[in-house]
């Protein structure tokens, strides 16, 4: 068993722990200290560090074995007294019991006494200390501990509620996790709907027994579902008089919805209702008409039009859609996503659709940092007052640094997978507890392998995790295509042009 030193760094926050021959440690284990002081409980400490203390290996000593060309000849490890590891352990929980025999967990509040056994944490253990489920049942089973044995990894499902965050770089692993996320959701039967911009998922809805639409071929929009400033973004126009005489329509229609006197408005509803405020506004009917024209040109926009009828929400986000929107340009995606957000949260508000979670790909396209996207304030108030209303969001990105933070802190759970130094530095401040060293580890793991951290309510600690397996099959999307073994080639473009250089 490893052992506490007798001797510096300990406090109520790291202690130094000198490793048994033959143990290792990972970034981020969890280790337990036996037989505390004091009637203090169990402590839990985690691993931030480890270096090896030998002596026979300094600068001078291997300097002059190689002016010698001689090679080193000491005891190892096993057989040396002045040869050995040492590992600093962060304390971050102590498990307690109270009369009635249950176990609970409070902040470190015992000192571990010098030379106590240290070992690795068992699965009840991990539980408390994170804050897991106990059962399949009630939790999401997303994996296992990437250190210290297979723990499973059982994420309390109301977690959902409070929101998620999953970032990592191209080919991490995000998008397949998303891909557990959405088995597990499945499996509790809360409903999905997918923004996908880069086509990610389509084949896993499918799979899943899900629908694809796609926004101007399936389905489309309707206008009154955007705000008048929304709309008049896509409406040609820098005449100010032209955009007052717009939105004052729009304005009129909208308080109609309002008050309940119609359920919904057209890009011909709003042709007509500016014939009737524009003459309150101008004296020219030419501006009036001219200002009419402009606005009929939403008509050529493919992803305008009737919209889905209330009714029929609830069937086909059932168990699960996808939006397909990697047709889109960036003009089209914004106004599809805002809308699609805005019409589904005012449903759920008003109680005519299910509680549901909503899956947003590239988040950092629709709330940039620094800068205002149509979807950002609907996006903010998501993740405001979702999880009051049974509205989960769940964000994905690759590029945290361009992602608004004030969203990010919103997310009470979070995934990280291997980022670019860069990338790492943008999320410090929603981290949680993870250390740098299990940071700067990631990109050492296998392929897969997350840093899961939140708040107090998700997950008390972070720690790294391995995304198990999907249980569907063949549905991952967005892979490259195999450039180099496309068999139409020589059919659409003729023969390749080779050549063999040989020495």
């Amino acid at each position: 068993m490893p052992r506490t030193l007798r001797r510096r760094l300990k406090s109520y926050e790291l202690v130094r722990v000198k490793l048994k021959v033959g143990r290792d440690v990972s970034p981020g284990q969890l280790l337990c200290f036996d037989s505390p002081c004091n009637g203090g409980g169990i402590l839990i400490g985690r691993i931030r560090a480890a270096h090896e203390n030998n002596p026979n290996e300094g600068a001078d000593a291997i300097n002059v074995r190689d002016s010698l060309n001689i090679e080193p000849r000491y005891p190892q490890e096993a057989d040396s007294t002045t040869i050995f590891r040492v590992a600093d352990v962060e304390l971050i929980t102590e498990i307690i019991q109270d009369d009635k025999a249950k176990k609970e967990t409070r902040a470190p509040q015992t000192l571990p006494r010098s030379g106590v056994a240290v070992r690795p944490a068992d699965a009840d253990e991990v539980v408390l200390t994170l804050g897991l489920a106990e059962t399949d049942g009630t939790a999401l089973c997303i994996g296992h501990t990437a250190t210290g044995g297979r723990i499973p990894l059982r994420l309390k499902r109301e977690i959902m509620q409070r929101h998620v965050f999953i970032c990592g770089t191209t080919g991490s692993g995000k998008s397949y996790a998303m891909g557990v996320i959405a088995e597990e959701l499945m499996r509790h039967g809360l409903p999905m709907i997918f923004i996908d911009t880069q086509d990610e998922y389509s084949a896993l809805v499918e799979q899943l027994g899900g629908k694809v639409v796609a926004p101007g071929k399936d389905f489309n929009i309707r206008i009154s579902s955007l705000t008048d400033r929304e709309l008049i973004d896509l409406v040609p126009t820098d005449s100010d008089l032209h955009k007052n005489i717009i939105s004052a329509a729009f304005l009129e229609l909208e308080d109609e919805v309002r008050d309940g006197r119609r359920t919904r408005f057209g890009i011909d509803d709003l042709l007509q209702r500016i014939d009737t405020v524009g003459i309150n506004l101008t004296r020219r009917p030419d501006s009036v008409d001219l200002a009419k024209r402009r606005t009929a040109f939403l008509k050529r926009i493919e992803i305008f039009g009737e919209g889905i009828e209330r009714a029929n929400w609830p069937k086909l986000m059932a168990p699960c859609l996808a939006i397909k929107c990697k047709h889109l340009t960036s003009g089209r995606l914004q106004p599809v996503a805002t809308a699609v957000l805005r019409e589904l949260q005012d449903l759920r508000l008003r109680g005519f659709i299910p509680p549901y979670a909503m899956v947003i790909d590239e988040a950092h396209l629709f709330v940039p940092e620094g800068e205002g996207s149509p979807c950002k304030q609907i996006i903010r108030e998501g993740v405001r007052i979702g999880r009051h209303h049974g509205i989960c969001m769940v964000l994905l990105t690759q590029s945290p640094v361009d992602i608004d933070k004030g969203v990010i802190r919103q997310c009470n759970t979070r995934m990280v997978f291997a980022l670019e130094p860069d990338q790492l530095d943008a999320i410090r401040g929603v981290k949680a507890d993870a250390s740098d060293e299990m940071l700067r580890a990631l990109p050492k793991m296998p392929r897969g392998t997350c840093i899961l951290s939140g708040t107090y309510e998700s997950v008390k600690h972070a720690l790294p995790v391995q995304i198990r397996e999907r249980y569907v099959k063949d549905a991952e999307g967005g892979k490259a295509p195999p450039i180099f073994e496309d068999k139409t080639w020589d059919d659409k473009w003729g023969p390749r042009q080779r050549k063999t250089f040989r020495s």
